[in-house]
């Protein structure tokens, strides 16, 4: 059955969102106004609700064959999300939304400044973007994440920190864990 966010839920997005915006802003030194916008699933278009997974991540090509950069989306998946923080009740619906934004906005700047590619292997780029989401996370703490974080270690098992991905371009991360 599909759910959808409720304007209560659309509070907390819009605060977890800003929350994740600081974060990867202050790590990344970089800027994420006006790249992206965000839609639920009663927001949909022509986007499909995608089962397994918390968001989806679109690029947006610009209108006309301008040297205008190219936009994203973040599709959130209301229905996983909500179900999860259902079934999870040790778990805020706040640090989840920051947990995701985070993840898709690190997506997003990588994706801009050319550190991957959005058409590159799926996988190698998840496994670099939920290891810098966790060390940021870590470095930023907000009340509910650590049980976001050890949730979904037991979920999935968390990647483990080398230093190519720690080390993202000659910027050093320095998080202890």
């Amino acid at each position: 059955m599909m759910a959808y966010f409720m304007p209560g839920h659309r509070n907390v997005l819009h605060h977890g969102s800003s929350i994740a915006e600081r974060i990867v802003c202050k790590e990344m030194c970089w800027n994420v106004k006006g790249i992206y916008d965000i839609k639920t699933l009663a927001e949909f278009d022509n986007e499909e609700p995608k089962n397994g997974v918390f968001a989806q991540l679109l690029r947006i090509d610009p209108e006309r064959t301008t040297f205008a950069p190219h936009r994203y989306r973040v599709c959130l998946q209301d229905t996983e999300i909500l179900n999860f923080v259902q079934r999870n009740a040790e778990i805020d619906m706040l640090s989840f939304i920051t947990f995701i934004m985070t993840h898709e906005l690190l997506h997003i700047n990588r994706f801009v400044t050319g550190k991957a590619d959005f058409f590159g292997d799926p996988h190698d780029e998840e496994f670099v973007v939920d290891t810098l989401t966790r060390l940021f996370l870590a470095k930023n703490p907000v009340i509910g994440l650590k049980k976001v974080l050890a949730l979904l270690d037991k979920v999935e098992a968390a990647p483990l920190y080398n230093e190519h991905i720690v080390n993202d371009g000659g910027k050093c991360i320095n998080a202890y864990l």
